[in-house]
């Protein structure tokens, strides 16, 4: 028998209780936001966190302070001084290697004699820290590992790019081919 489809009611779809796909990315959003900032709040060391806000309180007390003996002008300048000086001592022990020497250290690695030590590289010497910055980002574009070592010579500040240490000339060879290729000069540094 033929029957009547007209009237007959669609059955409804049941909306669920389910939150909608743009609210979920909404709280992924705010949640990945404060695990960044957590970890740039972690990154941040105390001399970079900022002061707080708060004044201290100060009392308008007045009171009668004998005068106490200054320090001695020698013992503040004694307080001041580094305690160590390996900051001094480290750069003086690097020597500049010359380039007939570098080839028969090299000979020397091959046949397995002779003592192969550290190596770095240097790639350059700035006055300006910036200078220095922009040609480690440079060198991090390249592949190339580097550090900004700062010295003082005679008063002036120096920032050294350095690359290394290298336990063998394998590293070197490697590192300053690509040096070479992209027009960066450099020495080659035995560290004692």
């Amino acid at each position: 028998m033929a029957r009547d489809y007209k009237n007959k009611l669609q059955p409804k779809v049941k909306q669920s209780n389910s939150v909608q796909g743009w609210l979920w990315l909404l709280a992924g959003l705010v949640i990945g936001g404060f695990v960044m900032f957590l970890s740039e709040l972690a990154k941040q060391t105390p001399s970079q966190a900022s002061p707080p806000t708060t004044k201290p309180i100060v009392k308008n007390e007045v009171r009668d302070v004998k005068k106490t003996a200054e320090p001695d002008v020698q013992t503040t300048i004694k307080s001041t001084k580094p305690r160590f000086d390996f900051y001094t001592i480290l750069p003086e022990m690097e020597v500049v290697i010359p380039e007939n020497e570098i080839n028969e250290r090299r000979r020397q690695e091959g046949t397995g004699t002779g003592k192969i030590g550290p190596f770095m590289i240097q790639i350059g010497s700035f006055q300006k820290l910036a200078d220095a910055d922009s040609l480690k980002a440079r060198l991090a574009l390249l592949g190339v590992e580097s550090h900004i070592e700062v010295v003082e010579r005679q008063g002036t500040t120096w920032h050294r790019v350095k690359s290394g240490p290298f336990a063998n000339f394998s590293g070197v060879d490697k590192t300053q081919n690509i040096l070479h290729r992209n027009q960066i000069n450099s020495i080659v540094l035995k560290v004692n």
